[in-house]
């Protein structure tokens, strides 16, 4: 996976080269998250700073987890995409969380109507990423859009069952002995 990161940045291309427009919509979103991060908590640009570094760290490290669950599934469902081509897919896949902000700053109106708004908007936003994700991992793996949905809903799936995992393997441990 590093050698195809690796590649990704600094290999040869073909001739339509995605990867500027990638790398764009990558440093966007990581700042707009920051953004929305460094408001939540009421943090100066220090703050945002920081979150901007933080994000950047675990994006990079999320973006190659999920990259690789996705070619796994996309690749077990009959996808014809490399690891590469997965990289690019995530990254392209989820622009619409750069329009994340509009959600929050209604939820944070006050009364029921701002709630409800924000909720409408996050969930506006989720499904949006889902069919961007979708569609773009359909693309680079030539998979039917059916197939390319179950890959993304599994990856989802093994990722939630992973996290119950993580949670349950130490409770385990700590109330067995």
């Amino acid at each position: 996976m590093l050698d195809t990161l690796f590649a990704t940045f600094f290999g040869s291309q073909p001739s339509r080269n995605p990867q500027p427009v990638a790398v764009l919509i990558g440093f966007v979103l990581l700042s707009i998250l920051a953004l929305n991060a460094a408001g939540k908590v009421g943090a100066g640009i220090a703050g945002v700073i920081i979150f901007f570094l933080l994000f950047w760290i675990a994006g990079l490290l999320g973006w190659l987890w999920l990259a690789a669950a996705l070619n796994f599934s996309a690749q077990l469902l009959g996808g014809q995409g490399t690891a590469q081509d997965s990289l690019r897919a995530v990254i392209l896949g989820v622009w619409p969380l750069m329009i994340s902000g509009p959600a929050i700053a209604a939820s944070q109106w006050p009364g029921i109507l701002g709630q409800f708004l924000g909720l409408l908007l996050g969930l506006v936003v989720l499904i949006g990423t889902l069919m961007s994700l979708t569609r773009s991992l359909s693309q680079v793996h030539q998979l039917h859009w059916g197939r390319a949905l179950l890959a993304v809903t599994l990856t989802a799936v093994t990722s939630l069952l992973a996290w119950l995992g993580l949670i349950l393997w130490p409770l385990m441990l700590v109330l067995g002995l």
